[in-house]
């Protein structure tokens, strides 16, 4: 059986963690930019390819992420568009899997695996929580250096910009936080945007992620992983790969 989407009704398996379906904003954040909305979308009336949002050619196909749009950047359907509910541009805003289950690992605390076939190129979820910004993010970082550090920054080059989001789900989160790091992973992290400019970091299978099998991304977040990236907490992810330490991304 294959993982379907779903509405988030998951929860927390650590007390003092407050469950958020989606992105809440928390200091250094323009509060104003951080709720604007797109005014426009599509005038399709069926299947969206060659639109406003796809910018010339589909983000998906059969609810799965192309392999040429995981450079992004991609654009969802929204609210203003004429496409209707069951548009093929509508993946991430319908939901994660309903197939996530957290449990603990010795030595690493908890993880997340998947009770139902995944297929490559599939949405899993979202890692949500609380964007900050990038001194606040720097500050919470050298703040829990000897501790886990839950901060995630995603910097992507739109042209000539390099837009930086900065994600802490260590009190405020989804079901994404469990979500462990591993040097040879089995999903692709990419910055979906949905309702406006601010993006949602979300987890796409890279390959087919087999029953029971545990959920893994990059903590370098895009960025190159070479020895000028890795921090000085001991990678435990066990692939033939490991670098040996987290990846650390400058901020």
């Amino acid at each position: 059986m294959e993982a379907t989407a779903c509405a988030d009704e998951y929860e927390h398996a650590i007390p003092g963690v407050m469950y958020t379906v989606h992105n809440i904003p928390g200091p250094g954040i323009d509060l104003e930019e951080f709720e604007s909305e797109y005014s426009l979308g599509c005038s399709c009336t069926i299947r969206c390819s060659n639109c406003f949002c796809t910018r010339g050619s589909p983000n998906y196909k059969d609810d799965c992420i192309l392999d040429e749009k995981l450079s992004g950047p991609i654009v969802e359907c929204n609210p203003h568009c004429t496409c209707g509910e069951n548009c093929n541009n509508r993946v991430v805003q319908n939901g994660p899997v309903d197939s996530l289950v957290v449990s603990k690992i010795d030595g690493k605390g908890h993880g997340l695996f998947t009770s139902k076939l995944i297929k490559k190129g599939q949405f899993i979820c979202e890692y949500a929580g609380e964007v900050v910004g990038i001194e606040e993010a720097r500050r919470r970082v050298e703040a829990n250096k000897n501790n886990m550090n839950y901060v995630l920054v995603v910097s992507e080059h739109i042209g000539d910009r390099v837009i930086v989001t900065c994600i802490d789900p260590k009190y405020f989160g989804n079901i994404g936080r469990y979500s462990n790091h591993s040097c040879d992973p089995n999903t692709n992290l990419v910055p979906i945007r949905v309702e406006g400019p601010v993006p949602r970091l979300c987890l796409f299978a890279s390959r087919n992620i087999e029953v029971g099998e545990e959920i893994t991304f990059n903590y370098a977040g895009g960025v190159t992983n070479s020895v000028h990236n890795l921090s000085h907490t001991p990678c435990l992810c066990g692939s033939n790969n490991c670098s040996g330490y987290l990846p650390h991304n400058t901020i």
